[in-house]
């Protein structure tokens, strides 16, 4: 594979192409014009380059000889390979700026290097925090830098972004390509080496963590011992020395600016002991209410008496088969009786209880008790056979916890109702299936199949005729009173199939009446020919059986899946996920507490309470769903406010509750699914207070009302004293200004009249 750019600017958008080694570097060139709508008449003005490292600092020419190859030129293993023209190739990566261009600071995109938009959208986020830009742009980080810290990573990483704000914050570009910074992430995280696509909470936590080592004014760490609770210090007292047992080995600007404080409290669910702790905190994770993907499943219903019906039954598709008939047959229950889904399994399930209790599904379906030809009849689930069927064949028969996620819109889901004898101890009967196809030449097979009821274990041909004969009325067209043999021409003729050892056998139903089947040696299907009258009735009556089949609802999309926002009119609010951070939880039996009073694990609940709140606030929402079953991203709007986001109702500490209220400054947003997608960000801009959206290096307006959506991934909050006191300094800055501004003008004058 080859990277490839037009120009070696950085903003230039770079491709991915595959080329032998044997390629001509002449039918390179042509490719690589085409390929960006060069015209041909131009092509001779082109010159191509390659880099020498993996970030396109260095260049030199490809040196192209009369039939020379890819072979013949030295290519690194990331090396990107350009083209310029003769006006373009005398300038560097960075287009220079026109004299008297001033930009507003801030303002500033970042180039993608291939694949770091979660880089630059997290980078633009933390940029827009006023306390540590500030701190960075005033060079006061150079004097902190703690090149010792075993923890940090050699002043590396500050010293990178310093210039990095440098740069952004300088009103003389508006672009900048962060290489340098992502030079030195990767060589202390090898996860952001490269150019795959990473996560930008990950990287934003990382950052700061570096930076907080890198600026930590603790040369040497106290050793220090942390005091288990002993249950009688109140929770102000525990709270403070867990906080200054913490700063003493811990004091930056980050954490001045980042960092806060929550408590926990963990409670065997057998003696009740308790135990609390006070933990310093940089980020809220908040799990989000636990949205159902609620699917419609077509099933054909085919009952005993040899009624087929078709239903759509609205089941969660995260669920499992057992769901799905439990969700059929409550459908056969008065309303009233049906007000609630099956929860999901544990391990599917958010650890909040009240996540799951604020979000069953309300959605009201038709009641099937109601319908004009509704006999009465409440099927089983006990009773009740899920199967696949593919071309008119039994392709599976489905376990009571078979994923519901692995059954595609196509797949053909049929519920056959089995005899109550099956169900019994010592049942001395089985199912055996049954298929019909045509009795010509082309043998294609109709319909559904069917299975008969026959003996386990001392059956006869004998037994499946009359089986075939007894149920076959049911499902097929016949004439009353009929029999395989009561005409002098057949409507039907029956074979069984034999598979032993990978051997199949077939023999007419006719010719083995007396014989033996053994079901333990042999997998027996029984195979019904019907003439073409039968099979051109049957089909005649299966198409006005279609065209009465219930219909699903409007309210279901072209995937026949819907989501809870689709028929749900409450909106979830950012203040709901930290109700369900702060719901007390029961912890899984993989993450057992040590009680020490009964001196072992123990299952346990926990509570988690905010106590100190950092200036700067960090949530991130918990959009990505990862269980032993599936991958999941939550795409579900959360309003979250841009200002007075009051937390008071969400903090333990009475001294806190004043400084609770937030405005929100910045917001990560990621769009796609897992594994991939795209990052940008929404900020607000300190010097013209109006928000924009930075995707890499493009830098637009966007509107205030439209910060907030469905792709918001990482929020930061400011304390509104915080902004209130910087919005002050700006004015008293900016009033100075307007002070010095006529004594420089007159200046000016004077010295141009001398």
């Amino acid at each position: 594979p080859l990277r490839v750019r037009k120009s070696r600017q950085t903003l230039s958008t770079t491709k991915q192409i595959y080329r032998s080694r044997r390629t001509k570097l002449e039918d390179l060139k042509t490719d690589i014009c085409k390929m960006f709508s060069i015209p041909s008449d131009s092509y001779s003005t082109y010159r191509l380059y390659t880099s020498t490292d993996d970030y396109g600092d260095n260049w030199e020419a490809i040196e192209s000889r009369q039939g020379s190859t890819l072979a013949d030129i030295e290519l690194s293993k990331n090396a990107l390979i350009t083209f310029e023209s003769a006006t373009l190739s005398s300038r560097n990566n960075s287009s220079p700026v026109p004299s008297g261009t001033f930009y507003t600071p801030g303002l500033c995109g970042l180039s993608n290097l291939g694949n770091t938009c979660f880089m630059n959208s997290a980078l633009q986020c933390i940029s827009n925090v006023p306390a540590l830009t500030d701190y960075f742009r005033r060079r006061d980080y150079s004097e902190h830098i703690n090149r010792d810290n075993p923890l940090g990573m050699k002043g590396d990483v500050a010293q990178a972004y310093g210039d990095l704000i440098a740069n952004m914050w300088s009103g003389k570009i508006n672009y900048y390509a962060p290489k340098a910074l992502k030079q030195n992430v990767a060589r202390y995280a090898p996860q952001f080496s490269g150019y795959s696509q990473q996560d930008s909470q990950e990287f934003m936590s990382f950052l700061l963590d570096g930076l907080h080592e890198d600026l930590n004014l603790v040369k040497q760490k106290p050793y220090m011992e942390k005091k288990d609770d002993d249950g009688v210090v109140d929770d102000v007292k525990l709270a403070a020395e867990q906080w200054d047992y913490y700063r003493k080995r811990n004091q930056s600007k980050i954490h001045d600016i980042f960092h806060g404080q929550i408590k926990s409290v963990v409670q065997c669910l057998d003696c009740k002991t308790s135990g609390r702790t006070f933990d310093p905190i940089c980020f809220l994770s908040l799990p989000l209410p636990n949205k159902k993907k609620i699917r419609i499943f077509k099933i054909e219903y085919i009952r005993l008496n040899g009624e087929i019906k078709y239903y759509y039954i609205k089941s969660n598709e995260r669920g499992r088969m057992h769901n799905l008939l439990k969700d059929f047959c409550e459908r056969f229950q008065p309303k009233q009786k049906n007000n609630t889904h099956e929860p999901m399994d544990a391990d599917d399930e958010s650890t909040s209880s009240a996540m799951n209790s604020n979000n069953q599904d309300d959605e009201q379906e038709d009641d099937l008790t109601l319908a004009p030809d509704y006999d009465g009849h409440q099927p089983k689930a006990e009773l009740i056979l899920p199967v696949e069927v593919y071309n008119h064949r039994i392709h599976l028969q489905y376990s009571d916890d078979a994923l519901l996620t692995n059954i595609l819109e196509r797949d053909q889901i049929v519920f056959y109702e089995v005899p109550v004898s099956l169900k019994k101890e010592n049942n001395e009967t089985i199912l055996m299936p049954c298929l019909f196809r045509t009795a010509d030449s082309l043998h294609q097979n109709f319909g559904l199949p069917i299975y008969l009821n026959i003996p386990r274990h001392k059956c006869t041909g004998r037994h499946i005729q009359d089986a075939l004969q007894n149920s076959i009325g049911n499902f097929l067209p016949l004439p009353p009173n009929h029999t395989s043999q009561s005409s002098d021409k057949a409507l039907y003729t029956a074979s069984c199939v034999f598979n032993q050892n990978y051997t199949q056998t077939t023999k007419p139903l006719s010719t083995c009446l007396d014989d033996h089947i053994d079901f333990n040696r042999t997998n027996t299907t029984l195979v019904v020919d019907v003439t073409a009258a039968i099979v051109e009735k049957y089909e005649q009556e299966e198409k006005k059986r279609i065209d009465k089949e219930h219909q699903p609802t409007s309210s279901t999309n072209s995937s026949g899946v819907q989501t809870r926002s689709q028929h749900k009119q409450s909106t979830t609010s950012l203040l709901d996920c930290f109700k369900y951070f702060t719901t007390k939880e029961t912890l899984s039996d993989n993450d057992q507490w040590y009680c020490p009073k009964c001196k072992q694990l123990k299952n346990a609940s926990k509570k988690i309470d905010l106590w100190l709140l950092p200036k700067v606030l960090i949530v991130q929402l918990k959009r990505f769903n990862y269980t032993r079953h599936y991958r999941d991203k939550i795409d579900l709007f959360i309003d979250c406010p841009i200002y007075d986001l009051d937390l008071s109702q969400y903090v333990l500490n009475p001294a806190e509750k004043l400084n609770a209220k937030y405005d929100l400054i910045a917001v990560s947003n990621h769009m796609g699914g897992l594994g991939g997608g795209h990052y940008t960000a929404h900020a607000k801009n300190i010097h013209d207070q109006k928000w924009h959206t930075f995707d890499d290096s493009c830098v637009t307006d966007i509107d205030e009302t439209n910060v907030i959506s469905k792709s918001a991934y990482v929020l930061i909050y400011q304390q509104q004293s915080q902004a209130v006191q910087k919005q002050q300094q700006q004015q008293q800055q900016q009033q100075q200004q307007a002070k010095e501004s006529p004594r420089k003008t007159s200046t000016r004058a004077a010295k141009a009249s001398s």
